[in-house]
């Protein structure tokens, strides 16, 4: 009976050991599948910065030629955006204070 005792508790022992095991290994996959997540993060966000930057350049080339093109056009739209803005700012402005 003392035997059958030690082999059932070596027996266990052993299945826990070996259950450990397999769990340190998932816990190991799992960091490194976290660790390439987070690296792919990083990467496409420098990249969209990168895409941003060089869109927003773009824009400010293309502005600075329409304006050397046409400069009073240019001139005219600035003044109508800026009145129409300024003319919604007050629409806002009265409706809200009527309420």
């Amino acid at each position: 009976m003392e035997g059958n005792e030690k082999n059932g508790l070596l027996g266990k022992a052993m299945h826990v050991g070996e259950r450990l095991v397999e769990v340190g290994g998932e816990a190991s996959r799992l960091k490194t599948a976290a660790s390439h997540a987070v690296e792919d993060a990083v990467t496409e966000a420098k990249r969209l910065t990168k895409r941003s930057r060089y869109a927003a350049e773009d824009l400010i080339e293309d502005a600075a030629h329409r304006v050397k093109h046409d400069p009073l056009g240019s001139v005219g739209l600035g003044f109508a955006l800026g009145l129409s803005l300024g003319a919604f700012a007050v629409w806002v402005a009265m409706h809200e204070a009527s309420d």
